[in-house]
Protein backbone atom coordinates (compact mmCIF):
# COMPACT_ATOMS: atom_id res chain seq x y z
CA UNK A 1 0.00 0.00 0.00
CA UNK A 2 2.99 2.36 -0.44
CA UNK A 3 1.81 3.66 -3.81
CA UNK A 4 0.69 7.27 -3.79
CA UNK A 5 -3.10 7.51 -3.45
CA UNK A 6 -3.82 3.97 -2.33
CA UNK A 7 -4.00 5.12 1.29
CA UNK A 8 -7.52 6.38 0.64
CA UNK A 9 -8.65 2.74 0.38
CA UNK A 10 -8.65 2.70 4.18
CA UNK A 11 -11.66 5.03 4.03
CA UNK A 12 -13.81 2.27 2.49
CA UNK A 13 -13.48 -0.37 5.18
CA UNK A 14 -12.34 -2.95 2.65
CA UNK A 15 -9.75 -5.64 3.08
CA UNK A 16 -7.27 -4.99 0.27
CA UNK A 17 -5.19 -7.97 -0.87
CA UNK A 18 -3.13 -6.26 -3.57
CA UNK A 19 -3.06 -3.25 -5.88
CA UNK A 20 -1.42 -2.67 -9.25
CA UNK A 21 -1.21 0.16 -11.73
CA UNK A 22 -3.30 0.38 -14.89
CA UNK A 23 -4.04 3.24 -17.31
CA UNK A 24 -3.96 6.28 -15.04
CA UNK A 25 -5.49 4.36 -12.12
CA UNK A 26 -5.03 1.51 -9.65
CA UNK A 27 -6.74 -1.85 -9.83
CA UNK A 28 -7.46 -3.21 -6.38
CA UNK A 29 -8.23 -6.78 -5.38
CA UNK A 30 -10.46 -6.45 -2.31
CA UNK A 31 -12.76 -8.42 -0.06
CA UNK A 32 -15.66 -7.08 -2.16
CA UNK A 33 -14.19 -7.93 -5.53
CA UNK A 34 -12.18 -5.98 -8.06
CA UNK A 35 -12.21 -2.19 -7.73
CA UNK A 36 -10.69 0.69 -9.72
CA UNK A 37 -9.22 3.67 -7.85
CA UNK A 38 -8.74 6.82 -9.90
CA UNK A 39 -8.22 10.53 -9.36
CA UNK A 40 -11.35 12.64 -9.72
CA UNK A 41 -11.10 16.12 -11.22
CA UNK A 42 -14.81 16.73 -11.74
CA UNK A 43 -17.37 18.28 -9.44
CA UNK A 44 -19.13 16.71 -6.46
CA UNK A 45 -22.44 17.14 -8.24
CA UNK A 46 -21.24 15.37 -11.37
CA UNK A 47 -20.04 12.28 -9.49
CA UNK A 48 -23.32 12.18 -7.54
CA UNK A 49 -25.21 12.22 -10.82
CA UNK A 50 -23.04 9.38 -12.16
CA UNK A 51 -23.65 7.42 -8.97
CA UNK A 52 -27.40 7.73 -9.31
CA UNK A 53 -27.33 6.92 -13.01
CA UNK A 54 -25.03 3.90 -12.72
CA UNK A 55 -26.59 2.48 -9.57
CA UNK A 56 -29.90 2.73 -11.43
CA UNK A 57 -28.43 0.75 -14.33
CA UNK A 58 -27.07 -1.83 -11.88
CA UNK A 59 -30.53 -2.10 -10.38
CA UNK A 60 -32.01 -3.09 -13.75
CA UNK A 61 -29.36 -5.78 -14.30
CA UNK A 62 -26.40 -4.20 -16.11
CA UNK A 63 -22.76 -4.49 -15.10
CA UNK A 64 -21.31 -0.97 -15.00
CA UNK A 65 -18.41 0.80 -13.28
CA UNK A 66 -20.51 2.36 -10.53
CA UNK A 67 -18.66 4.41 -7.91
CA UNK A 68 -18.72 3.39 -4.22
CA UNK A 69 -19.56 5.33 -1.08
CA UNK A 70 -16.82 5.42 1.54
CA UNK A 71 -17.47 4.80 5.24
CA UNK A 72 -18.58 8.41 5.70
CA UNK A 73 -21.12 8.05 2.92
CA UNK A 74 -19.10 10.17 0.50
CA UNK A 75 -18.34 9.42 -3.14
CA UNK A 76 -15.05 11.33 -3.20
CA UNK A 77 -12.22 10.38 -0.87
CA UNK A 78 -9.32 12.77 -0.18
CA UNK A 79 -5.79 11.62 0.65
CA UNK A 80 -3.19 13.39 2.78
CA UNK A 81 -2.10 15.47 -0.23
CA UNK A 82 -5.70 16.65 -0.74
CA UNK A 83 -5.93 14.69 -3.98
CA UNK A 84 -9.48 13.53 -4.67
CA UNK A 85 -10.22 9.91 -5.61
CA UNK A 86 -13.20 7.81 -6.64
CA UNK A 87 -13.41 4.04 -6.19
CA UNK A 88 -15.44 2.12 -8.78
CA UNK A 89 -16.67 -1.40 -9.27
CA UNK A 90 -14.53 -3.26 -11.81
CA UNK A 91 -14.60 -6.62 -13.55
CA UNK A 92 -12.31 -9.51 -14.44
CA UNK A 93 -12.47 -9.14 -18.20
CA UNK A 94 -10.72 -7.87 -21.30
CA UNK A 95 -11.57 -5.20 -23.84
CA UNK A 96 -13.80 -6.33 -26.69
CA UNK A 97 -11.60 -7.67 -29.48
CA UNK A 98 -12.61 -5.98 -32.75
CA UNK A 99 -11.16 -8.88 -34.75
CA UNK A 100 -13.51 -11.39 -33.11
CA UNK A 101 -16.93 -11.23 -34.75
CA UNK A 102 -18.60 -12.92 -31.78
CA UNK A 103 -17.27 -10.33 -29.36
CA UNK A 104 -18.26 -7.44 -31.61
CA UNK A 105 -21.80 -8.80 -31.88
CA UNK A 106 -21.91 -9.22 -28.10
CA UNK A 107 -20.96 -5.54 -27.75
CA UNK A 108 -23.75 -4.55 -30.18
CA UNK A 109 -26.28 -6.55 -28.17
CA UNK A 110 -24.99 -5.00 -24.96
CA UNK A 111 -25.46 -1.52 -26.43
CA UNK A 112 -29.10 -2.31 -27.23
CA UNK A 113 -29.59 -3.55 -23.66
CA UNK A 114 -27.97 -0.39 -22.34
CA UNK A 115 -30.31 1.80 -24.38
CA UNK A 116 -33.31 -0.25 -23.24
CA UNK A 117 -32.14 0.13 -19.63
CA UNK A 118 -31.80 3.90 -20.09
CA UNK A 119 -35.40 4.01 -21.31
CA UNK A 120 -36.50 1.98 -18.32
CA UNK A 121 -34.84 4.52 -16.01
CA UNK A 122 -37.11 7.16 -17.54
CA UNK A 123 -40.27 5.07 -17.74
CA UNK A 124 -40.08 3.86 -14.15
CA UNK A 125 -38.70 7.16 -12.77
CA UNK A 126 -35.76 5.27 -11.29
CA UNK A 127 -33.40 8.24 -11.42
CA UNK A 128 -35.84 10.40 -9.53
CA UNK A 129 -36.16 7.72 -6.86
CA UNK A 130 -32.38 7.25 -6.66
CA UNK A 131 -32.00 11.00 -6.22
CA UNK A 132 -34.52 11.05 -3.38
CA UNK A 133 -32.78 8.12 -1.70
CA UNK A 134 -29.37 9.76 -2.00
CA UNK A 135 -30.57 13.08 -0.59
CA UNK A 136 -32.43 11.36 2.26
CA UNK A 137 -29.34 9.34 3.18
CA UNK A 138 -27.20 12.47 3.06
CA UNK A 139 -29.57 14.32 5.39
CA UNK A 140 -29.48 11.41 7.84
CA UNK A 141 -25.67 11.29 7.76
CA UNK A 142 -25.40 15.04 8.28
CA UNK A 143 -27.81 14.85 11.20
CA UNK A 144 -25.69 12.08 12.72
CA UNK A 145 -22.51 14.11 12.24
CA UNK A 146 -24.14 17.11 13.93
CA UNK A 147 -25.20 14.92 16.83
CA UNK A 148 -21.68 13.54 17.22
CA UNK A 149 -20.30 17.08 16.98
CA UNK A 150 -22.57 18.27 19.78
CA UNK A 151 -21.55 15.34 21.96
CA UNK A 152 -17.84 16.10 21.62
CA UNK A 153 -18.31 19.87 21.68
CA UNK A 154 -17.19 20.67 18.17
CA UNK A 155 -17.83 24.34 17.46
CA UNK A 156 -17.41 24.27 13.70
CA UNK A 157 -18.91 21.41 11.78
CA UNK A 158 -17.84 20.42 8.29
CA UNK A 159 -20.10 21.56 5.51
CA UNK A 160 -22.13 18.88 3.70
CA UNK A 161 -21.23 17.95 0.16
CA UNK A 162 -23.19 19.72 -2.53
CA UNK A 163 -26.01 17.55 -3.82
CA UNK A 164 -28.06 17.16 -6.94
CA UNK A 165 -30.95 19.58 -7.02
CA UNK A 166 -33.06 17.89 -9.67
CA UNK A 167 -32.72 15.82 -12.81
CA UNK A 168 -33.83 18.62 -15.12
CA UNK A 169 -30.71 20.50 -14.01
CA UNK A 170 -28.69 17.33 -14.46
CA UNK A 171 -29.02 17.38 -18.24
CA UNK A 172 -27.34 20.75 -18.58
CA UNK A 173 -25.04 20.77 -15.56
CA UNK A 174 -23.64 17.28 -15.36
CA UNK A 175 -23.59 16.05 -18.95
CA UNK A 176 -21.33 17.23 -21.70
CA UNK A 177 -22.61 20.39 -23.33
CA UNK A 178 -25.68 19.52 -25.34
CA UNK A 179 -24.81 18.62 -28.94
CA UNK A 180 -25.59 20.97 -31.76
CA UNK A 181 -28.69 20.22 -33.84
CA UNK A 182 -27.77 17.93 -36.74
CA UNK A 183 -28.74 20.23 -39.67
CA UNK A 184 -26.79 23.17 -38.23
CA UNK A 185 -23.75 21.04 -37.44
CA UNK A 186 -23.59 19.48 -40.93
CA UNK A 187 -24.04 22.84 -42.63
CA UNK A 188 -21.23 24.30 -40.54
CA UNK A 189 -18.95 21.35 -41.35
CA UNK A 190 -19.70 21.79 -45.06
CA UNK A 191 -18.73 25.44 -44.97
CA UNK A 192 -15.46 24.41 -43.34
CA UNK A 193 -14.85 21.79 -46.05
CA UNK A 194 -15.40 24.35 -48.82
CA UNK A 195 -13.08 26.87 -47.21
CA UNK A 196 -10.39 24.20 -46.84
CA UNK A 197 -10.70 23.13 -50.47
CA UNK A 198 -10.39 26.77 -51.65
CA UNK A 199 -7.31 27.21 -49.50
CA UNK A 200 -5.69 24.03 -50.83
CA UNK A 201 -6.44 24.87 -54.47
CA UNK A 202 -4.80 28.26 -54.04
CA UNK A 203 -1.57 26.76 -52.74
CA UNK A 204 1.14 26.76 -55.40
CA UNK A 205 3.44 24.11 -53.97
CA UNK A 206 1.21 21.30 -52.67
CA UNK A 207 2.12 18.66 -50.11
CA UNK A 208 1.20 14.97 -50.50
CA UNK A 209 -1.78 15.52 -48.21
CA UNK A 210 -3.02 18.44 -50.34
CA UNK A 211 -2.66 16.45 -53.55
CA UNK A 212 -4.81 13.66 -52.10
CA UNK A 213 -7.39 16.26 -51.05
CA UNK A 214 -7.57 17.75 -54.55
CA UNK A 215 -7.94 14.29 -56.10
CA UNK A 216 -10.85 13.05 -53.98
CA UNK A 217 -12.66 16.05 -52.53
CA UNK A 218 -15.68 16.15 -54.83
CA UNK A 219 -17.03 12.67 -54.12
CA UNK A 220 -16.83 13.15 -50.36
CA UNK A 221 -18.35 16.61 -50.57
CA UNK A 222 -21.31 15.33 -52.60
CA UNK A 223 -22.12 12.94 -49.77
CA UNK A 224 -21.69 15.72 -47.24
CA UNK A 225 -24.14 17.96 -49.13
CA UNK A 226 -26.70 15.17 -49.51
CA UNK A 227 -26.53 14.37 -45.78
CA UNK A 228 -27.02 18.04 -44.87
CA UNK A 229 -30.00 18.35 -47.25
CA UNK A 230 -31.63 15.18 -45.88
CA UNK A 231 -31.19 16.36 -42.29
CA UNK A 232 -33.03 19.60 -43.10
CA UNK A 233 -35.85 17.75 -44.86
CA UNK A 234 -36.46 15.22 -42.07
CA UNK A 235 -40.19 15.41 -41.21
CA UNK A 236 -39.55 14.35 -37.61
CA UNK A 237 -36.57 13.64 -35.38
CA UNK A 238 -36.23 10.59 -33.13
CA UNK A 239 -36.90 11.20 -29.46
CA UNK A 240 -33.93 12.04 -27.28
CA UNK A 241 -32.92 9.58 -24.59
CA UNK A 242 -29.90 8.89 -22.42
CA UNK A 243 -26.80 7.98 -24.47
CA UNK A 244 -23.43 6.61 -23.41
CA UNK A 245 -21.81 9.30 -25.54
CA UNK A 246 -18.62 7.39 -26.42
CA UNK A 247 -19.60 3.73 -26.75
CA UNK A 248 -16.75 1.77 -28.31
CA UNK A 249 -14.94 -1.55 -27.91
CA UNK A 250 -12.64 0.18 -25.40
CA UNK A 251 -15.57 0.52 -22.99
CA UNK A 252 -16.81 -3.07 -23.19
CA UNK A 253 -15.30 -5.67 -20.83
CA UNK A 254 -15.91 -9.34 -21.62
CA UNK A 255 -15.01 -12.44 -19.64
CA UNK A 256 -16.42 -15.37 -17.69
CA UNK A 257 -19.78 -14.13 -16.41
CA UNK A 258 -18.71 -10.60 -17.34
CA UNK A 259 -20.33 -8.35 -19.95
CA UNK A 260 -19.77 -4.85 -18.62
CA UNK A 261 -19.95 -1.27 -19.88
CA UNK A 262 -17.57 1.37 -18.50
CA UNK A 263 -16.63 4.99 -19.19
CA UNK A 264 -19.79 7.03 -18.71
CA UNK A 265 -18.05 10.41 -18.52
CA UNK A 266 -19.86 11.62 -21.67
CA UNK A 267 -23.35 10.38 -20.84
CA UNK A 268 -25.94 12.83 -22.16
CA UNK A 269 -29.41 13.30 -23.57
CA UNK A 270 -29.40 12.82 -27.34
CA UNK A 271 -30.65 10.52 -30.10
CA UNK A 272 -29.67 7.02 -28.99
CA UNK A 273 -28.77 5.75 -32.47
CA UNK A 274 -25.84 8.19 -32.35
CA UNK A 275 -24.23 5.62 -30.00
CA UNK A 276 -24.95 2.85 -32.50
CA UNK A 277 -23.47 4.93 -35.33
CA UNK A 278 -20.29 5.71 -33.37
CA UNK A 279 -19.76 2.07 -32.38
CA UNK A 280 -20.51 0.64 -35.84
CA UNK A 281 -18.39 3.19 -37.68
CA UNK A 282 -15.36 2.33 -35.56
CA UNK A 283 -15.88 -1.39 -36.16
CA UNK A 284 -16.69 -1.21 -39.87
CA UNK A 285 -13.71 1.01 -40.62
CA UNK A 286 -11.51 -1.74 -39.19
CA UNK A 287 -13.34 -4.34 -41.35
CA UNK A 288 -13.35 -2.31 -44.60
CA UNK A 289 -17.13 -1.81 -44.41
CA UNK A 290 -17.87 -5.51 -44.63
CA UNK A 291 -21.52 -5.83 -45.67
CA UNK A 292 -22.10 -9.15 -43.96
CA UNK A 293 -20.78 -7.83 -40.66
CA UNK A 294 -22.81 -4.63 -40.95
CA UNK A 295 -26.00 -6.64 -41.43
CA UNK A 296 -25.24 -8.82 -38.44
CA UNK A 297 -24.50 -5.80 -36.24
CA UNK A 298 -27.77 -4.11 -37.19
CA UNK A 299 -29.74 -7.35 -36.82
CA UNK A 300 -28.21 -8.01 -33.41
CA UNK A 301 -29.04 -4.54 -32.11
CA UNK A 302 -32.57 -4.40 -33.56
CA UNK A 303 -33.43 -7.89 -32.27
CA UNK A 304 -33.23 -6.37 -28.78
CA UNK A 305 -34.36 -2.82 -29.55
CA UNK A 306 -36.11 -2.30 -32.92
CA UNK A 307 -35.57 1.05 -34.65
CA UNK A 308 -38.37 3.38 -35.65
CA UNK A 309 -38.58 4.83 -39.16
CA UNK A 310 -37.19 8.14 -37.87
CA UNK A 311 -34.26 6.35 -36.24
CA UNK A 312 -33.38 4.49 -39.45
CA UNK A 313 -33.37 7.77 -41.37
CA UNK A 314 -31.30 9.53 -38.74
CA UNK A 315 -28.81 6.65 -38.66
CA UNK A 316 -28.46 6.74 -42.45
CA UNK A 317 -27.72 10.48 -42.42
CA UNK A 318 -25.06 10.02 -39.75
CA UNK A 319 -23.36 7.32 -41.80
CA UNK A 320 -23.75 9.21 -45.07
CA UNK A 321 -21.87 12.23 -43.78
CA UNK A 322 -18.11 11.61 -44.30
CA UNK A 323 -17.19 12.48 -40.72
CA UNK A 324 -13.75 10.87 -40.80
CA UNK A 325 -12.91 12.85 -43.95
CA UNK A 326 -14.08 16.09 -42.33
CA UNK A 327 -11.93 15.32 -39.27
CA UNK A 328 -8.82 14.95 -41.43
CA UNK A 329 -9.56 18.24 -43.17
CA UNK A 330 -10.19 19.91 -39.82
CA UNK A 331 -6.86 18.60 -38.53
CA UNK A 332 -5.15 20.02 -41.61
CA UNK A 333 -6.69 23.48 -41.11
CA UNK A 334 -5.50 23.62 -37.51
CA UNK A 335 -2.01 22.23 -38.13
CA UNK A 336 1.29 23.36 -39.58
CA UNK A 337 0.53 23.35 -43.32
CA UNK A 338 4.20 22.95 -44.23
CA UNK A 339 4.36 19.48 -42.69
CA UNK A 340 1.54 16.98 -42.29
CA UNK A 341 2.48 13.66 -40.62
CA UNK A 342 2.66 10.72 -43.02
CA UNK A 343 0.08 8.84 -40.94
CA UNK A 344 -2.49 11.53 -41.75
CA UNK A 345 -1.78 11.17 -45.44
CA UNK A 346 -2.20 7.41 -45.01
CA UNK A 347 -5.53 7.90 -43.21
CA UNK A 348 -6.80 10.01 -46.10
CA UNK A 349 -5.70 7.38 -48.61
CA UNK A 350 -7.45 4.65 -46.58
CA UNK A 351 -10.66 6.69 -46.80
CA UNK A 352 -10.19 6.91 -50.56
CA UNK A 353 -9.55 3.16 -50.82
CA UNK A 354 -12.62 2.30 -48.72
CA UNK A 355 -14.94 4.72 -50.51
CA UNK A 356 -16.58 2.14 -52.78
CA UNK A 357 -17.09 -0.42 -49.99
CA UNK A 358 -18.57 2.27 -47.78
CA UNK A 359 -20.87 3.37 -50.62
CA UNK A 360 -22.22 -0.18 -50.98
CA UNK A 361 -23.00 -0.21 -47.26
CA UNK A 362 -24.72 3.17 -47.59
CA UNK A 363 -26.89 1.97 -50.48
CA UNK A 364 -28.15 -0.95 -48.39
CA UNK A 365 -28.75 1.25 -45.35
CA UNK A 366 -30.56 3.79 -47.52
CA UNK A 367 -33.07 1.13 -48.54
CA UNK A 368 -33.66 0.21 -44.90
CA UNK A 369 -34.20 3.89 -44.10
CA UNK A 370 -36.78 4.22 -46.86
CA UNK A 371 -35.14 7.15 -48.66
Amino acid sequence: MSERGTGVLEQYGLEVFRTWRTRGAFLCETSEGLKLLKEWNGSDRRIQFEYEMLSGLSEVGLQVDCCMLNEEGRLISVDEDQTRYVLRDWYEGRECNTRETGEVLTAAKLLAKLHAAFRRLDEEHILERKEEEFLRDQREREAQRELVGMEIGVGEREQPESSIVDLETAEGTFCQSQPEALPGMLERHNRELKRTRSFVKARKKKTDFELVVIGGFEKFYRQAEEAADLSVALPALPENGWCHGEYSHHHVLLGDHVCAVTGFSRVRRYVQVSDLYYFMRKILEKHRWNLKLSRRLLDTYTAVLPLTGEEWKYLYILFLYPEKYWKQMNYYVNSNKAWIPARNVDKLRVLENQFEARTLFLEELKRKAGF
